[in-house]
């Protein structure tokens, strides 16, 4: 059996966040139905040090969205974002675009990787790495609450790696797939669907898999019947009239106590909308959605080309322990449309990214008959080359290189005969980043130079057993990023890059809690907060600034097997965030809507009558927001709005089911949180930002393993 299967491989660099708080609203179903082991037990993580650890033995704050979960929820809805909105606690409602601005992870940016291979781009963020992969190609999504160094280079709020699909075991595999959806309002131009083909298997220690799909997406109506824009102004990319492909590929080998592997990933999407020209006629106060207009203001097609490569060797037998080697490559050209605001059609742009790195992890344990410590230790090191091309205006951001390495150690002891566990460690992060001459958006000569950030990120946290149920913990944890350097870059008035401030975004996160876990439920209720003297926010006339702030917050999660047949469970998000708009030590502004998702319920009940049969009905509710601020994402007051949605296996034999959704089953008329906050009525921006999300949609679905 291959040792990928089944693994849980956040992976943090050994510098260890906060604490463990794990939700079970998607986890594997057979935990639930053990009656020897409770569901912690059963999943195995490598990711508190980098070593296959129980969940129930992690200090780390983490949701595990499993392949079935994303399967399920990625059959009425293909975005990564709206999926992670809808399972896990911390993240924040969902854009229903392309993009993940305003959809923070505990109030804050977040890292996204691909295998432990960085997909966010900090030095000109385009939002869109969560949509960089199809999730036909997904094994499983593992979020990391809270700010963490893990994997390095920016992950303020926490982590979301996404796990691709991993060989079955078996000589060989194959599977086969389509799906389609459609709104009633429009069935021929809704008319969306997606296909998928692959194969896999594993024979005298070599392993391979091949996984190939193909969306076609169709227009989107709102729930009173009006087309929705293929690219809603200021959400940076609709998910309407696109076409897209992804390729997965992996090979490797294992023997004794070695094994390789080398994967590839490749996605591309391009949008192909006879319904790209003006955006208009949003109102808050008249409810009405903003609606797109025949036409194309775009000079080339919108979309984006992924490019994932990825190396790894591991070795079980070194220096005592174990030794991870991993090489990557990403290759990301982003293209934007190109929009029409307020009469002015602004250009249009893409920005391009390569980034080249690697990392050594050695897992050592150090011989004591006292007090077992484990020790891992090793270097990240990347290379980040990201630029801006214009399309149809002139160049007006520089190009910037990045070169960073960090080296740093973890700790963990187990203590009181493993009742508690204790980890601490450092990371110490040295940055470079050379940016070259340019001119800015207001035609100042800029002279480049180079930035050097040197930040040392610390972590200590623990768990204690209170008995066989219950567990408390708790953490501080350090996270460091650039912060927004592109945006700053691109507006600013200073006429030499030395003239920036070299102290970048240290962000200091504490957290505690307590889980608790039985054989047929689970729960945990978690408190945090964090703050960063260096937060970025936008004023009333959109300018950056760079600001003292700090947020605040509760998670909950639970799910109880009320019998065999009937699985209950959800999930609660609070939060609250200020910041010091003069820098004269108080807190005089709360965060904006951008940032500061409103109170977020989740819930769903399952229902298995039969072997061959399961329903599944879950619902989002999101509340109501007014912060009391100046910022221009916090002028909005933020309507609460809930929606339901509903899903249907049928099992046909042991190779082949069919699968029935409903995606906003009661047609909730409602605009999703982003668009509110920035449907700014006093400025009249509601006439482009006031966008509606998608009424009802049916989808089915037939899937073939043999």
């Amino acid at each position: 059996m291959l040792k990928y299967s089944g693994l849980v491989t956040v992976a943090l660099l050994a510098a260890v966040q906060g604490s463990f708080a794990q939700d079970l609203t998607v986890g594997e179903e057979t935990a639930l139905n053990s009656e020897d082991a409770t569901f912690l037990d059963v999943l195995v993580v490598k990711s508190a040090t980098r070593t296959e650890t129980p969940i129930s033995e992690s200090t780390v704050s983490v949701s595990v969205v499993a392949e079935d979960e994303v399967e399920r929820q990625s059959n009425i809805n293909t975005n990564i974002g709206q999926i992670l909105s809808k399972t896990v606690p911390g993240f924040g409602q969902s854009t229903e675009n392309l993009t993940e601005y305003g959809q923070t992870l505990r109030g804050r940016n977040f890292l996204t990787l691909i295998d432990g291979v960085p997909q966010t781009n900090n030095l000109n963020n385009n939002y869109r790495a969560l949509n960089s992969i199809s999730p036909t190609a997904i094994g499983q999504i593992e979020v990391v609450r809270g700010a963490t160094a893990a994997y390095g280079f920016g992950a303020p709020g926490g982590l979301v790696n996404i796990i691709t699909k991993n060989p079955k075991d078996g000589e060989f595999n194959a599977n086969f797939s389509v799906g389609v959806k459609a709104s009633p309002s429009d069935l021929g131009e809704s008319f969306s669907y997606i296909t998928e083909a692959g194969a896999s298997g594993a024979k005298n220690g070599f392993f391979y898999l091949l996984n190939g799909s193909w969306e076609d997406s169709g227009a989107s109506f709102t729930a009173d019947g009006e087309r929705r824009p293929p690219d809603s102004f200021g959400t940076q990319g609709g998910t309407d009239d696109i076409f897209a492909y992804n390729v997965l590929g992996k090979i490797g080998y294992e023997h004794e106590s070695h094994r390789f592997l080398l994967s590839a990933n490749k996605y591309r999407y391009w949008q192909d909308s006879d319904w790209a020209g003006i955006v208009s006629g949003g109102s808050r106060v008249n409810n009405t959605s903003a609606t797109p207009s025949l036409g194309d203001l775009n000079t080339e097609t919108p979309g984006a080309d992924n490019l994932t490569l990825n190396a790894n060797y591991t070795n079980d037998d070194v220096l005592g322990g174990s030794f991870e080697l991993q090489a990557y490559y990403n290759d990301n050209t982003t293209t934007f449309t190109r929009t029409e605001f307020f009469g002015f059609e602004y250009d249009q742009y893409e920005t391009e990214s390569q980034k080249i790195g690697g990392r050594a992890t050695f897992d050592t344990p150090f011989p004591s008959d006292r007090i077992p410590v484990n020790f891992v230790w090793g270097l990240d090191v990347l290379n980040d080359h990201t630029k801006v091309n214009p399309i149809d205006g002139p160049v007006d951001t520089p190009t910037y290189d990045l070169v960073g390495f960090a080296p740093f150690i973890q700790a963990r002891a187990d203590l009181f005969d493993d009742r508690a566990i204790l980890t601490a460690g450092v990371r110490y992060e040295h940055l470079s980043v050379d940016i070259d001459d340019y001119v800015n958006e207001i035609g100042t000569a800029v002279t480049g130079g180079t930035l050097t950030f040197r930040e040392p990120l610390f972590n200590i946290s623990g768990s204690f057993d209170l008995n066989d149920t219950f567990t408390l913990f708790g953490g501080f944890s350090q996270g460091f990023q650039l912060g927004d350097l592109g945006r700053y870059l691109y507006n600013s008035s200073f006429t030499d890059v030395s003239q920036l401030s070299n102290d970048g975004q240290k962000t200091d996160s504490y957290e505690v809690g307590i889980r608790a876990a039985g054989n047929v439920w689970d729960a945990s209720l978690t408190g945090f907060y964090n703050k960063s003297n260096n937060g970025v926010t936008y004023d009333a006339d959109l300018d950056i600034v760079l600001s003292p702030e700090q947020i605040w917050g509760v998670e909950v999660a639970a799910n109880y097997e009320v019998t065999e047949q009937v699985k209950v469970g959800g999930t609660l998000t609070w939060m609250e965030g200020e910041y010091d708009t003069d820098g004269d030590g108080s807190y005089d502004s709360d965060l904006g809507s951008d940032r500061i998702a409103p109170l977020k319920l989740t819930g769903y009940v399952e229902y298995a009558p039969r072997e061959w049969a399961n329903f599944r009905l879950q619902g989002l509710y999101s509340g109501h927001r007014d912060p009391d601020s100046d910022q221009f994402t916090g002028l909005e007051s933020i309507d609460p709005y809930f929606v339901v949605d509903a899903f249907a296996d049928f099992k046909i034999n042991e190779s082949s089911k069919l699968s029935f959704g409903v995606e906003n089953m009661l047609n909730s008329d409602y605009v999703p949180v982003l668009q509110q906050a920035y449907s700014v009525q006093a400025y009249g921006y509601d006439d482009y930002y006031y966008v509606k999300a998608p009424g009802t949609t049916f989808s089915a679905k037939y899937s073939l393993k043999f």
